[in-house]
């Protein structure tokens, strides 16, 4: 659906331009035939002569044909140029640019949120206690139970297209990833190349994504629960539930216990998550 839309809109927009530019082609064909030689009167003029009549395609011209030329171009160009930036053509650009930003915010926006008290100070990103795991979430003040940590972040994509496209290309952009249960749909937070960032920016392609990151990265949302690790034996267990709203296509986490500061956050990321690059389980 969102890549028909964007045809659409490049058509609008081609269309656009192709109608600007044959305005200013029509507006500009009159100043070509103004200059063109054989249309202006021809001049015989002595050795004496200014060194500027001495010039090819310019000894035609004499100081009134030459005044005559710059009004008549003069003329021309303001003509074209204010066809090109008349009313309507300004009011149509104006038309496509929203229709298309319209189509990122619905399609290629990010999703998620922090709703913790104070996310800033309350949520460190370190090097996970769990074997192999690179880096995890900690909690710097205590919390109890039943607080709500926010929603994952990441752009809402069909599933489908997600694993037959970017999986292939980045397969550690699946790691990242929530899988509805309905298997539909998933929430990917990371970059164009299947990586982590600081911010999930969104888009969906290379145009999508300079929206974003420019005009639009003040939509950017934290990524700091896609670094919640699952718990290694013996560290008593997880301390974070996952709860899936499918109707609002959105994964709230929530604290399932008290937490003390210092603690990691744990998450069971359930029966269907491939754990095939996990530490080999101690003896």
């Amino acid at each position: 659906m969102l890549r028909l839309n964007m045809i659409i809109l490049l058509m609008l927009v081609s269309t656009t331009f192709a109608a600007a530019a044959a305005s200013f082609s029509s507006q500009h064909q009159r100043t070509i035939a103004f200059v063109n030689p054989s249309a202006v009167p021809r001049y015989e003029h002595s050795t004496s002569s200014s060194q500027l009549f001495a010039i090819p395609g310019v000894s035609s011209l004499t100081p009134e044909t030459t005044s005559t030329f710059l009004q008549q171009h003069q003329s021309s160009g303001s003509s074209s140029i204010s066809t090109i930036l008349s009313p309507q053509a300004i009011a149509a650009s104006a038309s496509i640019s929203v229709t298309y930003l319209s189509l990122l915010l619905a399609f290629d926006r990010p999703r998620g949120r922090l709703t913790i008290p104070d996310a800033a100070n309350s949520l460190v990103i370190n090097q996970s206690r769990v074997p192999n795991a690179g880096l995890g979430l900690f909690l710097s003040k205590s919390y109890p139970e039943g607080t709500v940590l926010g929603t994952y972040p990441g752009v809402l994509r069909p599933a489908e297209q997600f694993y037959s496209t970017k999986c292939r290309m980045y397969p550690q952009a699946v790691g990242y990833s929530w899988r509805f249960t309905d298997s539909k749909y998933v929430l990917d937070p990371t970059d164009d190349e299947g990586n982590i960032d600081m911010y999930c920016y969104g888009g969906g392609d290379a145009l999508s994504n300079m929206a974003f990151k420019t005009i639009l990265s003040f939509m950017r949302v934290g990524t700091e629960l896609t670094r919640i690790n699952e718990p290694p034996i013996g560290a008593g267990g997880c301390n974070v539930s996952a709860r899936e709203n499918l109707e609002r296509r959105e994964v709230v986490f929530t604290l399932c216990r008290n937490v003390v500061a210092g603690e990691e956050l744990f998450l069971d990321y359930g029966l269907d998550y491939d754990r095939s690059n996990y530490a080999p389980r101690p003896e």
